[in-house]
């Protein structure tokens, strides 16, 4: 028999998150255009930027949300004033403040959050998780409840160490998500590209026993350099463009893969917030 209770806590969300052992890589970059696109597709699309660090979402997007979650913590404003409708019909949540900084609230006003998110949990699709670069112990369950978990990288060394570390990390502490996927950004040559994406796939499966569910490449152009001047996704300027592509071909797999949920979207909530 289904279970009633959850439907009520926003059980169709698919949670995905956008991790990377490494800044710089273009993980917002990636989580804002793959929000566009999935909305693009008729789905209900919300992104919550966490990475308070650079609140990079907003800057992709064009827009300058007049409140933040920190402000609803703060009870200055209401949880519906805090989601900001982009241009693009992406609803954004900004954090305005570290992951860090939000496990410190009161449990009462943690509790505030979870309730309110309980309420428009239910009216989304997919909630696109814009996370801070490299590990954090804060996160550590939330990892293990998404849906999703893709890593960003780069063909450079110290991109791929990082990544292959915040992925063994995650492995050693048991907190491997239902479904795993790499994106490889800012590639110069697509074939020496593949080369290297798939030696990288081939040693994290034979040292840390992972099978990434799919892979993906982002060539280098111009055009996303212009998409972050202009702040509109590169996926709106030019559709057509490899990187645009290649979102599509993220968006295929998250979409075409069903996955067996572990725990609700407020339960997800509540272990963001160190309730769970």
């Amino acid at each position: 028999m289904p279970n009633q209770a959850e439907g009520l806590y926003g059980s169709r969300a698919r949670m995905v998150s956008v991790a990377s052992g490494k800044g710089g890589v273009g993980k917002t970059v990636v989580a804002v255009n793959l929000s566009v696109v999935l909305q693009d597709r008729g789905h209900r699309v919300l992104l919550f930027d966490t990475d308070a660090g650079f609140a990079n979402a907003e800057i992709l997007m064009g827009v300058t949300p007049k409140f933040t979650l920190k402000d609803f913590l703060k009870k200055k404003v209401g949880i519906e004033e805090v989601i900001f409708t982009t241009p693009y019909g992406v609803d954004l949540i900004s954090t305005g403040m570290d992951v860090e900084d939000l496990i410190t609230f009161n449990v009462e006003d943690k509790g505030r959050v979870v309730n309110e998110l309980r309420k428009i949990g239910e009216d989304y699709d997919y909630i696109i998780f814009d996370f801070p670069p490299g590990f954090n112990e804060q996160l550590e369950r939330f990892y293990l409840s998404s849906d999703h978990v893709l890593v960003l990288t780069a063909t450079e060394p110290t991109a791929l160490v990082n990544a292959y570390t915040f992925v063994k990390i995650l492995v050693l502490k048991g907190l491997e998500p239902v479904s795993f996927h790499v994106v490889m950004n800012m590639v110069k040559d697509l074939r020496e590209g593949r080369k290297v994406v798939e030696k990288f796939s081939s040693v994290v499966s034979k040292f840390v026993g992972v099978n990434f569910d799919s892979t993906h490449l982002m060539k280098f152009e111009p055009l996303v350099r212009e998409s972050v001047a202009r702040q509109i996704p590169f996926v709106v300027l030019k559709k057509t463009s490899q990187p645009s592509l290649a979102i599509h071909g993220i968006a295929d797999r998250i979409t075409n893969k069903i996955v067996a949920k572990k725990l609700s979207f407020i339960e997800r909530v509540k272990l963001l917030f160190g309730m769970g």
